[in-house]
C-alpha cells in the first residue's frame, strides 16, 4: 500500500483543474524532477465558493435532485462539477441520467466529474453487472476524450464496468504510470466484483508486476492479481487459466523493494491456497523490517490453511519480535498479537506451547509495554496454554491479565475458547452461562455467538431456545443484534419445533425495531430463512432508512415477492455544515498511545466534518475505546459503546470520494465506518495500508498529519483521551 504525503489543507476545493495539473506533473515526473501540487493544496479560487458548496451541500442531504440537475447545466464549471459529484452521491434513475448525459459533455472535466460520480452512485447502491451494460459501454466511450482526465475514467470503469470492458482496461496497462495504475487497479475491484479475468488480461499483469519500474504500478498490478477471479473452463475445452503464472508472479513480488507490494503479494497467495509457492521467502518475511509486511507473513503461516511447520516459525518469529517491542517499538504489538491469536488452534504444538508461555511470562513482568498491550499478550498467550493442557481450565483464562484488560476485553476470550470446545461440556456450559448473565451487553452478546456450540440433546437446545428468544427481545442493540448474528448456526443446531419458536421471536423484533442497521440484519434473516410470517415486517421496511429499505426489498425477493424500494429520504444530521466549509481544520487525538493530528477536509465531506467537529466539542468522543483493530488494515474507533453497535442518535449522508479530490484510502487515510448509504454516524477509522476498494464506497474525512506510527500501534482497549479541534 502507497504511504502518501503530509497533506495540505486548504480553503479552497479540490478542481478538475488541480486533477489536470497532478497529472500532467506525474507524467513529467518519469522524465525529469519538476515541482509539482500535491493533492491536498487548491489553487485560489477567483471567488468566495462557500455559498455555492453550502447550498450543494444541503440539497445533497435533503435529496433534491431538481437542484442539483439544475446546478449540473451551469455555465459555471466548478459549480458543475461539484454538483455532478452531489448527484453521484445522492443516486436513482434521475441522477445516473444526468450524470450519463454530462459522459457526453465537450468539455473533458465535466466529462471526468461525471465518470468519477458515476463509479459512487454504482459502488453506493451496490449496482449488479448485469445492470451496468449500457454505462459501461458510455464510459468505455469517454476515455478517449477525457484528456488529462483519463486515468479518472478508467477508474470509474473499475467500478461501473461490466466484463465487456476488460480489453479497455488492459490496453491501458502500459499507458503512463497514473493511468496504468489506474487500469490496474480497476482490474482488481473487478475481482472484487466476481468479474473474470481474461487469460490476456491476467497476462498483462503479470508482465507488468514484473517489468514497471513505477512502483504504484507494480502495486497496483499485484493488488489485481491477488484478487483475480479465474473463469470456469469449459468441459472439454483446452485450459486457458494462468494461475499458475500468477502464483509465481505473486511470490515474485514478495521480496519487491515496496513494502506494501511486499505484504499485498503475500496476502494474495495466502488468499489464493498458495503460500508453498513461496514458502521459503514468505519465511523470511516474518523477519521484515515493516510490520505490516511480518503480520500478512503471520496469517499466510499460520492460518487455516497452514501446517505445523508453519506454525512453529511464526511461534519463534513472534518471540523474536517481542524482544522489539520490549525495546520500545510499539507497533512490533501488531505482530505479536496478530501471531498468537492465529496461533490460538495449534497450543498442542510443543514449540506454540513454550513460545505462549515464555511470552505470557515476559508480558507479565514488563515494565515497558503498555498496560492493554501487555494485557493482549498475556490474555492470548494464556489462551493457548490452557488449549494445551490436559485439562483445561476456564476459569484461569476469565481471570488472566492480573487486571490490564478490562471485563468486557478479557472474558470474550472465553467465549474463543468454549467455541474452539476447549474443556468439557458441563464446564463450558457453565462458562457460558456466566457470561451470558453478565451485566455488560458486549460479554452477553461475546456469549450468544456462541451458543450453537452448546447445542446437545433436545432438552438443552429448548433452554438455548429460551436464552435466544430472551436476548431478541432485549432493548439493548448489542444484545439484540449479537443475537440475530448467531441465529443462523443455532437454527442448523435445534428441532422444526424450536426453530418456529426463533421464527416468531424474530417477526416480532422485525416489528418493533427501528434502528436502520439491526433492522436491515432482522428483514435479511427472514428472507434468507423464508419465514412467510415476516413478509409485513419487511414491506413496511420499503418506507423505511435507505439501508433497511434494501434489506426489505431482498427479504420480498427472497419470499417470492418482487418489489423494490422507494427513494431514498432525506439524512440531514443535527449539524451545521456552515461552520465547517471553508475552513481549515485540524483533529487532535490526544490517544492512550500518543498524539494523532488530522488534517480534516470540510470540502470533500461537510457533513461528516460537521458532525466530528460538532461531537468533539461536546467532550463525545473523550475516553471512548478503540473497539476493532485489523492490522495491516484499519483501526477503529467512535462509538460510544465500545461494541460496533452504537453511533450519535442520528446519521449522516455518504459523502464518498474518488481521486477527482483526494488520495483516497491510503496509509494514514480516515473515513466514516457505515453499515450502507447514509448510515455514518460518529464511527471512524484509520488506514494502516491502501485499500482501494474502500474509495467510493466509504465517506472520505481527511488524512494523518502526525502521529501514525500512534495510529500504527493502537490495540483494541487503547483509548481516545482527549479530542480537540483546532482552526487555522
Amino acid at each position: 500500500m502507497e504511504p502518501i504525503a503530509d497533506p495540505v489543507v486548504s480553503t479552497r476545493p479540490a478542481s478538475t483543474i488541480d486533477a489536470v495539473l497532478r497529472f500532467v506533473c506525474m507524467l513529467l515526473a518519469t522524465s525529469v524532477v519538476v515541482a509539482c501540487p500535491a493533492p491536498g493544496p487548491k489553487v485560489p479560487s477567483e471567488r468566495d465558493d462557500r455559498p455555492d458548496r453550502i447550498l450543494i451541500a444541503r440539497a445533497e442531504a435533503s435529496r433534491e435532485v431538481n437542484v442539483l440537475v439544475g446546478l449540473a447545466s451551469s455555465a459555471d464549471l466548478h459549480v458543475r462539477a461539484l454538483a455532478l459529484r452531489g448527484l453521484g452521491r445522492v443516486g436513482g434513475p434521475r441522477a445516473m441520467s444526468t450524470l450519463e448525459g454530462a459522459l457526453a459533455d465537450p468539455d473533458p472535466n465535466v466529462l471526468a466529474a461525471a465518470a468519477a460520480a458515476i463509479g459512487v452512485a454504482v459502488s453506493l447502491d451496490d449496482i449488479e453487472v448485469k445492470d451496468l451494460a449500457t454505462v459501461s459501454t458510455e464510459l468505455v466511450g469517454a476515455v478517449s476524450r477525457a484528456g488529462a482526465g483519463k486515468a479518472i475514467v478508467v477508474e470509474a470503469i473499475g467500478r461501473a464496468g461490466d466484463s465487456s470492458a476488460q480489453r479497455e482496461l488492459a490496453l491501458h496497462l502500459n499507458d503512463a504510470p497514473p493511468i496504468a495504475e489506474a487500469a490496474a487497479i480497476a482490474l482488481g475491484r473487478f475481482g472484487r466484483r466476481k468479474i473474470a479475468l481474461e487469460a490476456h488480461t491476467c497476462d498483462e499483469l503479470i508482465a507488468v508486476s514484473a517489468a514497471s519500474r513505477e512502483r504504484t504500478v507494480r502495486y497496483a498490478a499485484v493488488y489485481a492479481l491477488s484478487r483475480a477471479i479465474q473463469p470456469k473452463p469449459t468441459t472439454g475445452a483446452p485450459e486457458t487459466s494462468c494461475s499458475t503464472a500468477l502464483d509465481r508472479a505473486l511470490a515474485a513480488r514478495v521480496t519487491d523493494e515496496d513494502a506494501e507490494t511486499r505484504a499485498q503479494s503475500i496476502a494474495g497467495l495466502a488468499r489464493r491456497g498458495s503460500v508453498a509457492v513461496a514458502r521459503k521467502v514468505i519465511e523470511d518475511a516474518l523477519r521484515d523490517r515493516d510490520w505490516r509486511v511480518a503480520v500478512e507473513a503471520v496469517r499466510a503461516l499460520a492460518g487455516d490453511k497452514a501446517d505445523d511447520a508453519g506454525r512453529d516459525a511464526v511461534a519463534a518469529a513472534v518471540v523474536r519480535r517481542y524482544a522489539d517491542l520490549d525495546r520500545g517499538v510499539a507497533s512490533e504489538s501488531q505482530i505479536v498479537i496478530e501471531g498468537l491469536r492465529t496461533l490460538a488452534p495449534a497450543g498442542k504444538q510443543p514449540v506454540v506451547a513454550s513460545a505462549a508461555i515464555a511470552l505470557a511470562e515476559a508480558a507479565a513482568s514488563s515494565q515497558t509495554i503498555s498496560p492493554i498491550t501487555s494485557g493482549w499478550i498475556e490474555c492470548l498467550a494464556q489462551a493457548i496454554t490452557i488449549r494445551a493442557a490436559d485439562s483445561p481450565r476456564l476459569d484461569l483464562l476469565a481471570g488472566c491479565g492480573h487486571g490490564k484488560l478490562p471485563d468486557h476485553l478479557r472474558l470474550p476470550l472465553v467465549a474463543q475458547a468454549i467455541e474452539a470446545k476447549v474443556g468439557s461440556l458441563d464446564a463450558r456450559r457453565k462458562a457460558f452461562v456466566a457470561l451470558v448473565s453478565h451485566a455488560d451487553a458486549r460479554i452477553k452478546g461475546a456469549a450468544l455467538g456462541v451458543i450453537a456450540t452448546l447445542a446437545g440433546g433436545d432438552p438443552d437446545n429448548r433452554a438455548l431456545v429460551g436464552t435466544m428468544v430472551t436476548a431478541l427481545a432485549s432493548p439493548d442493540p448489542i444484545v439484540a443484534g449479537s443475537a440475530v448474528d448467531a441465529l443462523p448456526a443455532l437454527y442448523d443446531a435445534v428441532t422444526a419445533e424450536s426453530r418456529g419458536v426463533l421464527d416468531g421471536a424474530v417477526v416480532a423484533r422485525a416489528a418493533t425495531e427501528t434502528d436502520p442497521e439491526l433492522a436491515a440484519s432482522i428483514l435479511q434473516l427472514i428472507g434468507k430463512r423464508a419465514i412467510t410470517s415476516g413478509a409485513d415486517a419487511c414491506r413496511a421496511g420499503l418506507a423505511g432508512h435507505v439501508v433497511r429499505a434494501r434489506a426489505a426489498v431482498e427479504c420480498l425477493q427472497a419470499l417470492g415477492e418482487p418489489s423494490s424500494a422507494r427513494p431514498a429520504a432525506a439524512v440531514v444530521p443535527p449539524v451545521d455544515v456552515a461552520t465547517v466549509i471553508g475552513a481549515s481544520m485540524f483533529w487532535h487525538l490526544t490517544t492512550s498511545q500518543g498524539e494523532i493530528v488530522i488534517a480534516l477536509r470540510p470540502d470533500i465531506a461537510p457533513w461528516a466534518v460537521a458532525t466530528i467537529v460538532t461531537l468533539t466539542r461536546k467532550g463525545f468522543y473523550d475516553g471512548l475505546e478503540f473497539h476493532r483493530v485489523v492490522p495491516d488494515f484499519v483501526v477503529q474507533g467512535g462509538d460510544p459503546t465500545q461494541s460496533g453497535w452504537g453511533g450519535p442518535g442520528f446519521t449522516t449522508p455518504a459523502e464518498p470520494a474518488t481521486t477527482v479530490d483526494t488520495p483516497g484510502y491510503v496509509v494514514g487515510g480516515v473515513g466514516i465506518a457505515d453499515a450502507g448509504r447514509d448510515s455514518g454516524g460518529s464511527q471512524w477509522f484509520i488506514m494502516h495500508s491502501r485499500a482501494a476498494h474502500l474509495d467510493a464506497r466509504y465517506t472520505w474525512i481527511g488524512s494523518v498529519e502526525s502521529g501514525q506510527k500512534y495510529a500504527d500501534a493502537l490495540q483494541i482497549g487503547d483509548k481516545v483521551v482527549r479530542a480537540v479541534v483546532e482552526v487555522r
